[in-house]
């Protein structure tokens, strides 16, 4: 009992400390300059989506569509297995683009000189501290 006493104290303390935390000019500024690349990651992101669900011969509204049926066990005999594989293929495909992009992101991250998680805490931070979220917004505009 001892035991778990002392490791929940030592979690909230380290949960404590994290929000808490004060975070350097430099390293917001760091953080605001991988913001700005993974923003823009993000976008390119949004494009290749977008082309992978067109090399399928599918439009986004319709690739929405076949998504909205198969999660509708009601309509999703209306689908036929063309439009199934073309679903299955885009999916598999975005898949993959999450997975490059994810990994991108983390890079972008540590060639800043930032870890990813001090990244995640300073994101986390700005959600609580209103000087720490306008200091990024100015870095990034």
């Amino acid at each position: 009992m001892k035991k778990i006493v002392f490791a929940l104290f030592v979690c909230l303390s380290t949960l404590s400390w994290s929000q808490n935390k004060t975070f350097s000019d430099q390293t917001i500024e760091k953080f605001a300059q991988a913001y700005i690349e993974i923003r823009n990651e993000n976008m390119s992101f949004q494009l290749n989506k977008l082309t992978a669900i067109e090399k399928a011969g599918l439009s986004g509204d319709e690739f929405t569509d076949i998504h909205l049926k198969l999660l509708d066990s009601d309509k999703k005999n209306q689908l036929t297995k063309s439009e199934i594989d073309k679903y299955n293929l885009v999916k598999k495909n975005i898949e993959n683009l999450k997975e490059d992009i994810q990994k991108n992101m983390e890079r972008l991250i540590e060639n800043q000189g930032l870890k990813v998680e001090t990244y995640h805490a300073i994101a986390k931070a700005s959600t609580q501290d209103k000087t720490l979220k306008e200091k990024i917004q100015k870095l990034i505009q």
